[in-house]
This record gives structure tokens, C-alpha cells and sequence, in this order.
């Protein structure tokens, strides 16, 4: 009857041996996946950390284009302006001071 318990915890016993030994292959395996998670998201923090820069520069560049542009339209404006109030002027001058 001893030997029989012997034999059957010996097996019992390698069963367990064999299922620790797989359960620490597992953890080993999620460990590695873990570290690789860990190095990917560092990478992603520094590729969005770049994106936010360049984003900052596109949004400066954009602005100083606006600045320029509306110097260009108000230039255009001002100098149409003038040239209206002259066309202007001249019609008003003809059509209320003709000539003898």
C-alpha cells in the first residue's frame, strides 16, 4: 500500500514539475512581450514628442505666411483705394466742372 502512495505522489509530483516548469516558460514569454510593450511605447513617446514639434514649427510657419499675406492685401487694398479715388475724382471734376 506504501509503495503504491510512493508511486502515485511520485507522479503526482512530476506532474506538478512538469506544469511549474511550462507556467515559467509562460511568465518568461509574457516577461519578454512585456520588455518589448515597454520599448515601443518609449519609441511612441518620442515619435509623438517629434510630431508635436514639427506641428508647433508648421503652426509658426502658417502664421507668418497669414502676417505676410495680409501686409500683401492691405498694400493691394490701399493702393486700389487710391487709384479709385483718383478715377473718382476726375469723373466728379468732369461731370461737375466741364470746360468752357
Amino acid at each position: 500500500m506504501t509503495q503504491i502512495l510512493e508511486v502515485n505522489l511520485i507522479d503526482v509530483l512530476n506532474k506538478l514539475d512538469a506544469k511549474i516548469d511550462r507556467l515559467d516558460q509562460k511568465i518568461d514569454h509574457i516577461q519578454n512581450d512585456l520588455t518589448t510593450v515597454k520599448i515601443d511605447v518609449e519609441k511612441l513617446k518620442t515619435q509623438n514628442e517629434q510630431i508635436v514639434k514639427r506641428l508647433d514649427s508648421t503652426d509658426k510657419r502658417f502664421d507668418n505666411i497669414e502676417s505676410r499675406l495680409n501686409t500683401i492685401t492691405i498694400g493691394f487694398l490701399s493702393i486700389v483705394g487710391v487709384l479709385v479715388t483718383g478715377l473718382l475724382g476726375i469723373i466728379g471734376k468732369l461731370a461737375f466742372f466741364p470746360n468752357p
